[in-house]
């Protein structure tokens, strides 16, 4: 009883086959197959968008590189195509995939070719190793592709796929390894690509046969059951690299631990500093070397931990002290230091945000204090020829611009000369008609200026 309800809650959360649209999936998917036009255009811009952003260790531009991939569909086409047993759509699928990957491959071996970097990044040596981590991205990315494209109502899901399953970005470290005679790289690079195809085809190819699409050809069981079989043995060769890789990862982090508690701290325990310590991989023999400060140490303490190491399973590892000429008591003083420097630089720079931000105050406060009236009041000071100054705003309406403009209006009423009259001794101040102009431009700065407007017009009358 309980089970059965647990199994109808489940099926009820999970069903997605009444949301799906299969002639619009097989639609989709179809129409973006063929690499031709637009597509190819995309596939040579994103090549060279993940060839620049390896090269220089961006991982941005990776990942806008991943964005405008146009890979994704003919893969997709793969595992739709084996699903409904549609043989001329994974002929067309295979097809271009082949001649996205060549053209790929060929256009990031030429960008390797010709940059004066072409050192190994980060982001090329993460793409060397590919794990069973890696095929349960692919997988899950590809799930999560094939059923956003078959939704009846579309989602946006295809970029976060894109960028998770990383296609591109592979098959250019594969054409780095070309370039530069880097096999390692270049197997590395491509068997990566190759899972994520691989799996992202197998889950469309799942999705597509738990929504029960009608196949375009019948196929007996028999058949059915040959090509079960072969996939699954194909899968397993493909898996097989990856597994062995993820074991080799593990059994590194797990040395690394125990060279860590069997070295590392009781070297540190004896009143020693360590700078820091590596593992130095070579063909026969892995070589710890400590760099460290502290008392001298003999090579009795060296071989008390080869022994050590001998005796946990670990005797290709050999280890290596490396004192440098430096008390500890120095590298703390210069750790103090650097420390108290860092500390006042951080002071300094909380002081001089702290003046910055008075300095901003005042001046607003200024600008706050200055009114029209005051505006006035300066403006009769620098021109004694005004004889009245109005101010106001006014709304300028311009055709063809939807927003509208705030004006500031300055009113100026200059001086006019009056009738000599021999009775008054005081020497009057008008204004000259030939400076009006220059006397307008002037005061429309001004005012600007002071009250932080970008529109000011200045109207004048005798």
């Amino acid at each position: 009883m309980i089970f059965d309800t647990i199994k109808r809650s489940l099926g009820s959360v999970l069903n997605i086959i009444h949301e799906t649209d299969e002639p619009g999936t097989i639609r989709e998917i179809y129409d973006k197959i063929p690499v031709r036009g637009n597509n190819t255009w995309m596939l040579i811009c994103s090549a060279m968008l993940a060839s620049i952003g390896l090269d220089t260790g961006s991982g941005a531009v990776i990942i806008g590189a991943m964005l405008i991939s146009p890979l994704m569909s003919p893969i997709l086409g793969v595992g739709l195509s084996v699903g409904i047993n549609d043989r001329e759509m994974l002929s067309a699928s295979v097809k271009n995939l082949s001649i996205a990957a060549a053209a790929g491959l060929i256009v990031s071996t030429l960008y390797f070719m010709i940059t004066p970097l072409g050192e190994p990044t980060n982001e090329l040596l993460a793409r060397t190793k590919p794990t069973l981590l890696d095929v349960m991205v692919a997988f899950f990315g590809g799930v999560a592709g094939i059923v956003s494209i078959s939704r009846s109502d579309k989602s946006n899901a295809i970029p976060g796929v894109a960028i998770a399953t990383a296609l591109m970005p592979p098959l250019c470290t594969a054409g780095y390894g070309l370039a530069l005679g880097r096999f390692d790289f270049f197997f590395g690079g491509f068997y990566l690509f190759f899972i994520n195809a691989v799996f992202i085809s197998l889950a469309t190819f799942l999705i597509v046969k738990y929504l029960k699409f009608d196949t375009k050809h019948y196929v007996d069981k028999a058949t059915e059951r040959r090509v079960a079989r072969i996939m699954a043995v194909m899968l397993f060769i493909v898996v097989s690299p990856s597994a062995y890789f993820l074991y080799n990862i593990y059994q590194g982090v797990q040395t690394k631990k125990k060279i860590e508690n069997l070295v590392v701290r009781d070297f540190a325990n004896r009143n020693n500093e360590i700078i820091k310590w590596e593992v130095i991989d070579t063909d026969t023999l892995s070589t710890i070397k400590i760099y460290s400060v502290g008392n001298p140490v003999n090579d009795t303490l060296v071989a008390h931990y080869n022994t050590l190491l001998t005796n946990n399973s670990l005797p290709q590892h050999k280890v290596k002290l490396v004192q440098l000429d430096v008390s500890a008591e120095d590298v703390r003083r210069m750790a103090s230091d650097l420390t108290n420097n860092l500390t006042q630089d951080f002071l300094r720079t909380i002081e001089i945000q702290k003046l910055q931000n008075q300095r901003a105050d005042s001046l607003m406060r200024l600008a706050n204090t200055f009114t029209p009236v005051s505006a006035t009041r300066e403006l009769k000071l620098i021109f004694p020829e005004i004889d009245k100054v109005e101010l106001g705003e006014i709304v300028s309406v311009t055709e063809n611009k939807a927003a509208l403009d705030t004006v500031m209006l300055v009113m100026i009423e200059w001086k006019k000369p009056q009738a000599a009259n021999p009775a008054k001794s005081t020497k009057a101040v008008f204004v000259d008609p030939a400076k009006i102009k220059d006397y307008e431009q002037r005061i429309k700065q001004y005012m600007a200026s002071r009250f932080r407007r970008d529109s000011v017009r200045v109207s004048s009358s005798l």
